[in-house]
């Protein structure tokens, strides 16, 4: 089997069953959705700067992604990246310092 990768719409998409389409429609590529969700998320834990950054890196790896598939394959890497880095952060706070 072959699978063949879609190409990234580049215009808006249309509004099918509702009676008003929203003012923007979400494309593939963008990603302030996520970035919102998961900026809420982690705040305490996670600087925003840092999320979007993950968010944007995580974008581009699911480049060959179909398009419909992007928004929640997205947020379930980004999220996971996030909280690896995470447990790293606190794994790192709790070592001794070296030298001790």
């Amino acid at each position: 089997m072959t699978l063949t990768a879609l190409p990234l719409t580049t215009g808006p998409l249309p509004a099918v069953g509702y009676a008003s389409a929203p003012s923007a429609p979400a494309r593939a590529d963008d990603v302030s959705p996520a970035v919102a969700r998961l900026a809420r998320e982690f705040a305490g834990r996670v600087p925003h700067r840092v999320v979007a950054r993950v968010v944007r890196e995580c974008r581009a790896d699911l480049s060959g992604v179909p398009a419909g598939a992007v928004p929640e394959l997205l947020e379930r890497l980004a999220r996971q990246r996030l909280l690896d880095r995470a447990d790293r952060r606190v794994a790192a706070k709790s070592l001794p310092p070296n030298g001790s």
